[in-house]
């Protein structure tokens, strides 16, 4: 293998792609100054931001804020600069920044780019969270390309540098770890860092790092002036500085604790570009095999890519690195498509505000091996609001993202909470709605009485979820029924029991308190009692039982359209001057953002006239702040999924403008640097709760209806 072929010619392809025109113009908006940019987002443990602008202003962090340091110096003929991490460091300084041209957060990459001293630097994180290639998308490997071309026509030497601490693989840094380098393979050098005591899925929650399972660093190892070492980070930095070099030799003190002369593992090159400005590039990449990632009622259940325990770390490294070309340009041509269908579906900050999330949602999630059924599982963590496993009314407000790139893995979501509540675990669920989620991630275990409970809301949202993968399976029905034929019956009557008025019940919003009679979640019912119907519908269940109480499609169509009739008379109000639909049904004056009903335009219903979602919008937008339409009439915040939802619902293009506009906005200026929150105030622009969540896939909607005009 020639020296550095992999990533030169992924860049050379790159190069004859863009001059060809294959890759589309469209980009994200040259400027926009995301609150975070991501940059290695795998899974939920493996979620890590750059809380700034710029590469050197911060410390990559975890998405809750715990340093997960990468550093990253280049010398440009024997000057030496900083590229990645700030200045200050344990015992001493980095050296100077260098000057950062750009930076782009595309769907899979995030791109930055240097100059100094007649060198352009690019930095690339890709992580190919491909939909439509489970193989890919369930490994555990984010790649960092480093190119460098001359500007001024003239040859430079240059030597860049990149090291990744301990940090990455500890809870707390007083953790001990130990590390090791394999030799075993051909083509790659291999460094690990793990914990000493490895408690493999011991730890659960929200805010808390994985501490068992190893990050890896790899690099193709055929390159003569390579060079990688396991050592000390202020001994590896300082070396590298004055004179270009690593050590010699591994550190071999260990185990001993994260932060105990902060142990990394680093990598250097040593290039030369050519007056010709050709690009000049290589890549490793980082990695991290959990070797378990979800227990299940007692068993641990292995990431899907060692679904048979094999391969190991390094084989499905060595794959990586065989693919990375190919990714490098797939990954970067899906970037370049997908942004060009966002823009022709909602104008470029609707394109950039989506590829922004893209990532955060796909990084919430796990694809694992069910160990006792054979087969695919896919769980989503609910980030910084509970910690909890596969929150049913998280996955909700992401479903967009799934049902626009591949209706499977929100199936492969479902099916857990399915099995759960129809007693296919070894715990008892007794009760006539679904269940609000499966344990506390990475655990699924939870006892009914431990559930917070929201009936109405769940259910509602499994069968308008149920009905949207059904009706793009081509009608596939085979996973759902006979199986659960009883338990949606039971969740049906449930529904019709409770409308319209589910009276004191919470609701996904639960964070503003208690809600009775709340006019949404009613819509919420009468949407996915509608949708159950649809799902008889399509099973060809249309017919009245005739030894047994009326069940079937028309009766419950019929139930969901008088439900809805009576709801547009509990709802209705003109207390404010303006008609509109009320927050509660007992309040006059309440109003709230009626997102509910704008699933029935992804999948294909039409139980509320479109009459009702445009006197919604209209007083919408008189309740417009600087940065967004609040929530409901009781605070000034919002909620950005359920904004994007209502914009998408509207049939008018100025209404999807305005709101669209009042999202970028916020994203672009608001002085919280921290993983896109989707709670923020509108009158200030400032974080009100909640970061990183995969929530945001919501803002997939807009696309998704247009897809399907």
């Amino acid at each position: 293998m020639k020296v550095g072929l992999s990533a030169a010619v992924a860049v050379a392809l790159l190069v004859s792609l863009v001059a060809a025109g294959a890759l589309d113009a469209s980009a994200p908006i040259p400027g926009f100054r995301p609150p975070a940019v991501p940059l290695v987002l795998m899974d939920p443990y493996m979620n890590v931001w750059l809380r700034g602008t710029n590469l050197t202003d911060t410390w990559a962090t975890y998405w809750d804020g715990t340093v997960k340091a990468l550093v990253g110096l280049v010398r440009i003929d024997g000057t030496a600069y900083r590229f990645m991490g700030p200045e200050g460091e344990a015992g001493g300084n980095l050296p100077q920044p260098i000057q950062q041209l750009s930076s782009t957060v595309y769907p899979t990459q995030s791109v930055f780019t240097f100059g100094a001293k007649g060198v352009e630097l690019t930095v690339t994180f890709t992580t190919p969270l491909l939909t439509d290639d489970i193989e890919v998308m369930s490994r555990p490997v984010t790649y960092l390309t480093f190119s460098v071309r001359s500007t001024d026509h003239a040859s430079h030497r240059v030597e860049l540098y990149y090291d990744n601490t301990a940090e990455w693989c500890v809870n707390t840094v007083d953790q001990f770890v130990e590390w090791k380098r394999f030799s075993d393979s051909r083509t790659l050098e291999v460094m690990r860092i793990g914990t000493s005591a490895q408690p493999v899925l011991q730890r659960s929650g929200d805010g808390v790092g994985i501490d068992w399972g190893y990050v890896y660093v790899a690099t193709e190892k055929n390159d003569p002036k390579l060079q990688t070492v396991i050592s000390g980070g202020l001994e590896s930095r300082n070396q590298f500085v004055s004179s270009g070099a690593l050590p010699p030799k591994d550190d071999t003190r260990m185990p001993r604790a994260a932060s105990d002369d902060w142990p990394v593992m680093a990598v250097r090159w040593s290039l030369t570009t050519g007056p010709s400005g050709e690009p000049v590039s290589r890549y490793l990449m980082l990695a991290y095999d959990d070797r378990f990632s979800i227990k299940w009622f007692g068993t641990p259940f292995p990431p899907y890519w060692n679904r048979n325990m094999r391969p190991d770390a390094v084989e499905m490294l060595e794959t990586a690195a065989h693919d990375y070309t190919k990714l490098i340009v797939r990954c970067t041509t899906f970037d370049r498509s997908l942004v060009n269908e966002l823009e022709q579906a909602g104008g470029q900050k609707y394109a950039t505000i989506a590829a922004l999330a893209y990532r955060q949602c796909a990084g919430g999630t796990k694809l694992v091996w069910n160990t006792k059924e054979n087969k695919l599982w896919y769980f989503m963590k609910e980030i910084s609001s509970d910690g909890d496993l596969s929150t049913v009314d998280v996955i909700y407000p992401a479903s967009p993202f799934f049902l626009h790139f591949n209706p499977e893995l929100l199936r492969l979501l479902l099916v857990p909470l399915l099995e759960y509540a129809n007693n296919e675990t070894s715990v008892l669920y007794n009760f006539p709605w679904a269940p609000h989620h499966l344990g506390e991630y990475p655990i699924g275990y939870i006892l009914p009485k431990d559930q917070e409970n929201m009936p109405v809301e769940e259910t509602g949202n499994l069968f308008m979820m149920i009905l949207g993968i059904v009706q793009r399976q081509k009608n596939d029905l085979t996973w759902l029924f006979p199986r659960y034929s009883k338990l949606l019956e039971m969740w049906a009557g449930y529904l019709v029991a409770s409308l319209p008025d589910p009276g004191n019940q919470l609701c996904t919003d639960d964070f503003e308190g208690p809600s009775p009679h709340n006019a949404n979640l009613a819509a919420k019912g009468v949407v996915g009692l509608s949708a159950y119907a649809k799902i008889l519908e399509t099973a060809g269940n249309t017919t009245v039982m005739a030894d047994g109480p009326e069940t079937g499609a028309f009766y419950y169509q019929r139930l969901a359209e008088k439900f809805m009739s009576q709801w547009m008379q509990l709802a209705a109000t003109n207390a404010t001057g303006v008609p509109h639909y009320k927050l509660e049904y007992d309040i006059a004056e309440s109003w709230s953002l009626k997102y509910n009903i704008a699933y029935q335009k992804f999948v294909g219903l039409d139980i509320f006239p479109q009459a009702v979602i445009n006197t919604e919008l209209n007083y919408y937008m008189k309740q417009m702040n600087t940065y967004g339409v609040p929530l409901d009439v009781r605070s000034d915040f919002t909620k950005l999924d359920w904004e994007s939802w209502v914009g998408a619902m509207s049939d008018n293009k100025d209404d999807w403008t305005t709101i669209i506009d009042k999202i970028y906005l916020f994203a672009d200026t608001t002085p919280d640097r921290i993983p896109l929150t989707d709670w923020y105030w509108t009158s200030t622009g400032r974080f009100r709760g909640f970061i990183a969540r995969p929530v945001l896939g919501a803002v997939y909607a807009k696309l998704l209806l247009h897809q399907q005009q």
